[in-house]
């Protein structure tokens, strides 16, 4: 063969080398940018699957109902809004609100407020005000009062009865007296004592 032929013969040996290897693929000859292109492939699939579950998949959002009663959890996209569930019950108390933050710093709007991460939203309570009707035992009606739970009764009327004297008040076999606190949870009688 004269030189122009030995320069048109393809060499074989590059070209097994730019296309074919060894290494990481195995012991046989396998085509690389094959390969490679599916390894490409493979990992653009995972990322973009990773992508749509974080966007699409939601985020819970879990309700500590601090002390009251349980208060299930949601399980929302992004950027949705979360429905405000039944409030929940603490005995004498009332729900404020629901808030966010390690100090309850920020109270949730519900009609504004979308979820953005995994969320806790807790119950912030204050004391309920409670109802407190009089039964005077045959003494002069009094109207009801209304009372803090947690904090003392403060003033109490003193009713009046022909030929008796009063003698303070009770409650499930206690005496209630100005500075007694307030330990029923709900609308309550305080009965009158005669002497």
């Amino acid at each position: 063969m004269n030189e122009q032929g030995k320069n048109q013969v393809p060499d074989t040996e590059n070209t097994k080398k730019k296309w074919f290897g060894r290494g990481i693929y195995g012991s046989k000859d396998v085509p690389i940018r094959v390969l490679d292109t599916a390894i490409g492939v493979l990992i653009a699939v995972i990322l973009i699957m990773i992508l749509y579950f974080a966007v699409n998949g939601g985020y819970t959002v879990s309700f500590d109902s601090a002390g009251g009663t349980e208060v299930t959890a949601q399980k929302l996209k992004h950027g949705a809004h979360i429905k405000e569930p039944e409030a929940p019950l603490k005995p004498g108390y009332t729900l404020e609100g629901w808030y966010t933050g390690v100090d309850l710093e920020k109270k949730w709007d519900f009609d504004a407020d979308t979820v953005e991460e995994k969320t806790t939203l807790t119950a912030k309570w204050v004391p309920a005000n409670i109802l407190v009707r009089f039964d005077t035992g045959g003494g002069e009606e009094i109207d009801p009062i209304t009372v803090t739970y947690g904090e003392p009764y403060g003033s109490l009327p003193e009713p009046k009865r022909t030929g008796k004297t009063f003698d303070g008040w009770t409650f499930s076999g206690k005496d209630i007296t100005e500075s007694t606190t307030v330990f029923a949870t709900d609308e309550h009688v305080l009965y009158a004592k005669w002497k």
